[in-house]
């Protein structure tokens, strides 16, 4: 198990509101790196809601750093299940309306938390590894979401990494970030450099 922290002190700045101010909009779903991790986050998504069908919980999914609302967009051809998302990077609001997306300009990991709803889906799609603390994130998204679809880059370590990020981790690292949070994996693979992971807790 490897998982590096990648920044010093008791608060990473790449994980702050501050810091995400001026950041351009992450149109992720036209991007040729990112897209393909996002349709396949977007079908662990389809399936976790399946399950939850299956076991007689709401057909809800919360996306956590949702960014100009790509992911949530894919999932317009299921009207039986109701999306939103959250994100506080101003510069991804103008996505919302244009993907006719919910969502809401909300620090979830910080100020805002307890103003967030999670669904019986949460996605973490390229957030955790920008978090101060993503053990305990993923804590919390536990003690109310059945299921957890995340992603994050598999093939960093402290000298090769992304300057916005405050940790990496492997695979193995993976696994053990979302097992501590009582998640066992259902799915765990690699698309390109980034890792795929569905979590169901029980």
């Amino acid at each position: 198990m490897t998982a590096y922290k990648l920044f010093e002190g008791a608060v990473a700045e790449v994980s702050t509101a501050h810091f995400h101010a001026d950041r351009g909009r992450a149109a992720h779903l036209e991007q040729e790196l990112h897209r393909p991790r996002l349709m396949h986050a977007s079908q662990l998504a389809t399936y976790a809601i399946g399950l939850a069908d299956i076991q007689g919980l709401p057909a809800t999914v919360s996306d956590l750093g949702c960014g100009d609302g790509g992911l949530l967009s894919l999932l317009h051809d299921r009207p039986d299940v109701r999306a939103w998302g959250y994100d506080f990077c101003p510069a991804n609001a103008a996505g919302w309306e244009e993907r006719r997306v919910e969502a809401s300009f909300l620090d979830v990991f910080g100020k805002d938390r307890a103003r967030v709803v999670l669904g019986s889906v949460t996605v973490v799609t390229e957030v955790l590894e920008h978090l101060t603390n993503p053990y305990e994130a993923v804590r919390w998204i536990g003690g109310s979401s059945k299921f957890i679809v995340a992603s994050s880059p598999w093939d960093e370590h402290p000298g090769a990494h992304d300057e916005c990020h405050a940790w990496a981790f492997d695979m193995d690292g993976y696994r053990e970030l979302l097992g501590q949070g009582g998640y066992r994996l259902l799915r765990h693979y690699e698309v390109g450099r980034f890792q795929l992971a569905l979590g169901m807790r029980g």
